[in-house]
Formats: C-alpha cells, structure tokens, sequence
C-alpha cells in the first residue's frame, strides 16, 4: 500500500510539472497548479518556494493537469455587457472558442450550480449560447450561434435540421466548424 501511495505522488508530481500560467506580461511560467478546499487555484513555479493566487489580476491563462485524460485550461474574458474578468473554462479552440462558467449561490435546499457557454470567433466578443438555468432567450442564443456558424451555410442548415439545442449538440457543431475552417486553411 506504501508504494501505491508513492507511485501515486510521483504521478502526481509528473503531471503537476504540465501545469502553467500565462501572466499578464505573456510570459510562461511552468508549475504546479493546486486547489485549497476554500479559494482560488495557487501556482508554484518550479524554482519558488513560495504559491501564488491565480487571479484575473496576475493570470491570462491557466492550464492544470490533474489527470492525464481531463487537462483544463481557463482563461480571463469579461462576459457580455461585463467588464470584469472572470476565469472560463477552455472548451474547444480554433475558429470558434467555446467556453464554460460556472457560477455557483446558495439556495434554499444547498447550492445551486448555473452552467453557461459562451462563444466567440478569435478573441472577439463573447456571445452567450447556452445556459441550464431557467431561461427565456433561446431566440437569442440561437441568433447569437448564427452568428458564429452562419458563415458557414451548409453546416447552418444541418443545425437548423438537427432541431436540438443541447450543450453536445452545440459542441459537436463547433468542432465541425473548427475542422472544416482548419482543412480549408491547410489545403490552400
């Protein structure tokens, strides 16, 4: 058991050294991401003895590793009509980013967890396209999802066919996006 432990810190230890954080000054550090049962994720930068707080203040992306199959990459946007940054989960990258915030308050009966995605083209505003709280916008988010994918008009009328709304849906349709924006960059 001793040296299931063992084995176990040094896996630890491994993936912890893929973990970084992208500063403000776009400078890499390499490290070792953890998370506090209360608070923020700390960065340990392999030479420091000392942890930093992750913050929009100090971070522009960070990427931890706490299994080999689930890395996680977060990065500071602002949502839509926000100004303040806030740390999104990095879902798919390319053409089209799709990201995840979760927001979780207190409720009557425990916590309550609100999931939304937002997307954008590049770096460009963010659109937001889906949440799971109580909502009565979908013709906006639809519209918003238009605006990513409608230039694209093929892969628009198979979504308009699909007739689901789901976050798998709108993943599955934003990596089409991607890789057909990739194949058509790469073969001209």
């Amino acid at each position: 058991m001793l040296s299931a432990c063992f084995c176990m810190a040094l896996s630890n230890a491994a993936l912890a050294q893929n973990d970084y954080i992208i500063t403000l000054k776009n400078d890499t550090l390499r490290g070792g991401i953890t998370k506090p049962l209360i608070g923020k994720h700390r960065f340990k930068e392999t030479e420091e003895s000392k942890p930093i707080v992750i913050s929009e203040k100090n971070t522009k992306v960070y990427h931890r590793t706490f299994s080999t199959k689930e890395p996680e990459t977060f990065v500071a946007r602002a949502l839509p009509n926000q100004s303040k940054l806030r740390f999104l989960q990095l879902h798919e990258q390319g053409e089209i980013q799709l990201y995840e915030f979760e927001r979780t308050s207190p409720g009557k009966y425990g916590n309550v967890t609100v999931t939304s995605w937002y997307a954008s083209k590049g770096d460009g505003l963010l659109l937001s396209i889906k949440t799971d709280a109580l909502s009565f916008s979908r013709a906006e988010k639809e519209s918003n999802f238009e605006q990513l994918l409608g230039d694209n008009p093929t892969l628009w009328a198979r979504f308009k066919a699909e007739k689901s709304f789901s976050f798998d849906v709108l993943r599955n349709y934003i990596k089409l996006y991607n890789e057909e924006k990739k194949n058509t960059t790469t073969t001209k």
